[in-house]
């Protein structure tokens, strides 16, 4: 114990040495700037002050920052340390990917693929038995051509059966018409009639269309090949249809002919009235009606 206060006491007795030569330092110090300040006059300290300038805080701290050089921070090499270690990483799995990229002899040799490849395990043990698949005559190689480019006369010829099927089918169903009694069903069977005979008519249109611009194709072609002509001369669309009711109503015999021509001049007569301008007219004495409705007015063409 005697000696723990001894060296208690010593320790005590030398902090106070210690601040007593400071404040006498401190004091001498401040003595000798008091000393200076009184010789040196008021007009000289402003003039000094003049020629030095304010400095801001800004500019004094941008000083001390210029002059002071940046301490690194640890937190700055961690992270270059790790941005190191995945550029390494990064070059590390390019140099793998490239070596383990098989080459081929040439662009058209078959790929090589490696062996550490795992193999589906999807596995056909018992192969099923064939079904029968439809056939689409859209794709049937018999209706397309080679190329993709569709042959109508290779299909028209291949499907000429259809044809007859349909004659046939009108056949049956004028044949039901004529044995059936109910007016419902007989209204019925004449629709179906009448679309049957459009449809057989628009096709024989058709067909006489395309006979008629090959005989005209292969006519010009012959001209062109024997000199007599420079440029084809193509078909208008009204010269066409002058020449198809030509070659129809030349292969009906006389009956049909007339019956045709007289619903041909009733169809364009009922079209020509109908572009007539109407007029009313105020009609007197017998030709007058005797009703009240509409008192005595009638409509009437312009002839």
């Amino acid at each position: 114990m005697a000696i723990s206060d001894l060296l208690n006491r010593r320790v005590r007795a030398v902090a106070q040495d210690d601040e007593e030569l400071y404040s006498d330092q401190s004091g001498s110090d401040q003595a000798s700037d008091d000393l200076r300040s009184d010789d040196i006059s008021f007009g000289a300290l402003a003039k000094a002050q003049a020629s030095i300038g304010p400095k801001s805080k800004r500019s004094s701290k941008a000083s001390r920052t210029e002059d002071e050089p940046a301490a690194p921070s640890p937190l700055d090499d961690i992270r270059a340390r790790i941005q190191e270690a995945r550029e390494q990483k990064r070059q590390a799995l390019a140099k793998n990917k490239d070596s383990e990229k098989l080459s081929r002899s040439s662009k058209h040799a078959p790929a090589v693929q490696s062996s550490k490849h795992a193999v589906s395990r999807k596995r056909t043990i018992i192969e099923p038995p064939s079904v029968p698949k439809s056939r689409d005559p859209r794709f049937d190689p018999t209706v397309l051509s080679q190329g993709g480019r569709g042959n109508p006369q290779g299909t028209s010829n291949a499907y000429a059966f259809l044809d007859e099927y349909r004659r046939d089918e009108l056949k049956q169903l004028k044949e039901q018409y004529a044995k059936t009694k109910n007016q419902e069903q007989k209204e019925a069977l004449k629709r179906t009639i009448r679309s049957t005979q459009d449809r057989l008519r628009a096709m024989e249109n058709r067909k006489r269309e395309k006979e008629i611009l090959a005989e005209h194709k292969k006519k010009e072609k012959q001209l062109i090949r024997e000199g007599k002509k420079s440029n084809p001369y193509f078909l208008k669309k009204s010269d066409l249809k002058k020449q198809v009711l030509l070659k129809k109503y030349e292969n009906m015999n006389s009956k049909d002919r007339t019956k045709a021509l007289e619903r041909k001049r009733k169809k364009t007569a009922a079209k020509e009235r109908k572009e007539m301008p109407m007029e009313r007219r105020a009609l007197a004495g017998d030709d007058a009606p005797s009703g009240g409705g509409g008192g005595g007015w009638k409509r009437r063409r312009v002839a």
